[in-house]
């Protein structure tokens, strides 16, 4: 018996769907192990996992440009290493569950490093317009997202002062 075109729409249909979730739980188990959103909810997570949109760089390509004067996205590094340079000075290496650029994004600032993938990276890329999004939509995110940082920001300097 052969399909009617309805029946195979709705087949395709079903299998992006399927697709859609499975990326979805993916992106969500990934951003539990990034430090940005590692205070966050199962329900938080996968509201940043919808927004998110999947990008692969391959190994050599430039994630971020040092100085850009429009920042418009943060990046989760979900797989493969990246190098974050500034200036000719190797500032670090990254490595799954680190995020980049959010500093930027939320501050509106030029971007302070370059960061390369230096082997193929996949990342999840959340703009600024559904960082603010998540900011009002979900109360409990920019909390956390706050403790976050300042955690953050408490580690850098540990690491500077000693």
């Amino acid at each position: 018996m052969f399909n009617t075109g309805a029946e195979v729409s709705r087949t395709r249909q079903d299998d992006a769907q399927r697709a859609a979730r499975f990326v979805e739980t993916g992106v969500t188990s990934a951003l539990e192990n990034a430090s940005v959103f590692s205070l966050c909810s199962k329900r938080e997570l996968k509201l940043v996992a919808k927004l998110a949109k999947m990008r692969t760089y391959a190994s050599g390509s430039t994630i971020i440009v040092e100085g850009d004067t429009v920042p418009d996205a943060m990046f989760v590094i979900l797989e493969g290493r990246a190098e974050v340079r500034r200036g000719s000075r190797r500032i670090a290496e990254l490595g799954a569950g680190d995020v980049v650029g959010e500093l930027a994004v939320l501050g509106r600032v030029p971007r302070n490093a370059t960061v390369t993938a230096v082997a193929r990276c996949e990342t999840a890329v959340i703009s600024r317009r559904d960082v603010y999004r998540l900011i009002e939509d979900a109360p409990g995110f920019s909390r956390k997202l706050l403790e976050a940082l300042a955690s953050r920001v408490r580690e850098l300097d540990r690491s500077l002062v000693g």
